[in-house]
C-alpha cells in the first residue's frame, strides 16, 4: 500500500490520502477549505465541530463556538462581507468621503469607532456578522469547565468526521452550487 517514500504516518492518516508524493497538495476556495472538497478533505469547520465533540465540550461553549463556526463558513461561502470589504464600503458610504481615494481624518476616526463598537458588542452589522450578536466574554466562568482528552482510533477518528462533513451546511461549495443548480433546472 502506498507509493515509495510515502510516510506510514501518511498512509495511515484517515482523510489525507495523498498520492505518491509525500506533500501531495491541490488548489482549493477558502469555501472548500473551510467546508471541505469531496470525501477527502473534511474542512476546517467540520474538523472544528469534531474536535469539540471529541473533548466533550460543553453546551454553553458548543453554542457560542458554533456561532462564530457559522460566522466563518458563511463568509467563506461569499454569504457574508469580509472585513475588508465592510471597510470600504463604509468609507465609501461616509458623508466626508469625495470619492478621491483621501481618508480624511474624521473618515479615519468614524471607522475605528465604528470597528471597535461592533468588536464590543455595541454596533450590530448584520451584512458582516450575520445572526451573530457579540457579546462580551464572562470572564469569571470562562476557565472553570474541564475538557475531555481521550485517544481515538483511525477508524472513530474518520467515522467522526465524517458525520460533520454529511451535514447540510457542510457541502462542499462545488456541490452547493451544483444542487442549487439543479434545483432551478427544470
Amino acid at each position: 500500500k502506498g507509493g515509495a517514500g510515502v510516510s506510514k504516518n501518511r498512509r495511515r492518516a484517515p482523510c489525507a490520502t495523498g498520492g505518491a508524493e509525500e506533500n501531495s497538495f491541490e488548489e482549493m476556495t477558502m469555501a472548500e477549505i473551510m467546508t471541505g472538497k469531496g470525501d477527502y478533505f473534511p474542512g476546517l469547520v467540520p474538523l472544528i465541530y469534531a474536535y469539540l465533540e471529541l473533548i466533550d465540550c460543553d453546551p454553553a461553549t458548543l453554542e457560542r463556538v458554533s456561532k462564530y463556526l457559522e460566522l466563518i463558513r458563511k463568509r467563506a461561502l461569499g454569504e457574508l462581507k469580509t472585513p475588508a470589504t465592510w471597510m470600504r464600503d463604509f468609507v465609501m458610504a461616509h458623508p466626508e468621503y469625495k470619492k478621491d481615494s483621501f481618508i480624511s481624518e474624521g473618515i479615519a476616526h468614524d471607522l475605528m469607532i465604528a470597528c471597535k463598537d461592533i468588536g464590543e458588542g455595541r454596533r450590530h452589522e448584520p451584512t458582516l456578522t450575520g445572526d451573530v450578536v457579540i457579546e462580551p466574554i464572562d470572564s469569571l466562568s470562562a476557565y472553570d469547565v474541564k475538557l475531555d482528552s481521550k485517544r481515538l482510533t483511525n477508524k472513530q477518528t474518520y467515522d467522526l468526521l465524517q458525520k460533520y462533513m454529511k451535514r447540510s451546511g457542510f457541502a462542499g461549495a462545488d456541490e452547493k452550487k451544483g444542487e442549487e443548480a439543479a434545483k432551478a433546472t427544470p
